[in-house]
């Protein structure tokens, strides 16, 4: 019998929600595009946005920006708790404030990791983005 490793199972609800983000909203329909819009499908989008979470913060390596798979080293600074995947991370996340934010790629502006809505870049391999919130992830994914 094959053995699944936790982190191939933890990635594919992510995978499957990004593919459903990605989505532009429009539906062949015999050789044209037409632009969904019912009610109903409204209100499959609104359940799908309403059911995206983050990816955890203690499975992100905080230096590399990137989604481990596993929880990371916590490293508590300030009533705030960062993750770092070895000795090294922690050092920096520690000593070098500038470590412990990102600039939200939807608003520009400065996003403290510890808080931020947490999400995988697409085709990156692993690296993720920080968002000040969930919506302002949402509205980067549908432009």
């Amino acid at each position: 019998m094959k053995t699944i490793k936790k982190s191939s199972i933890l990635s594919i609800p992510i995978v499957l929600m990004i593919m459903m983000i990605g989505c532009s909203g429009s539906v062949k329909e015999k050789g044209t595009n037409k632009q969904a819009g019912t009610d109903k499908e409204a209100v499959m989008d609104n359940k799908v946005a309403a059911s995206i979470e983050s990816i955890p913060t203690k499975q992100v390596c905080m230096i590399n920006d990137a989604f481990m798979g596993k929880d990371q080293i916590p490293v508590p600074v300030n009533n705030k708790v960062y993750y770092g995947c070895c000795e090294g991370c922690v050092d920096k996340l520690t000593n070098m404030p500038e470590t412990r934010y990102a600039i939200d790629p939807f608003s520009g502006e400065k996003v403290d990791k510890a808080d931020a809505f947490i999400a995988m870049n697409p085709n990156s391999g692993g690296s993720v983005s920080y968002f000040e919130s969930k919506e302002n992830y949402l509205a980067m994914a549908n432009m």
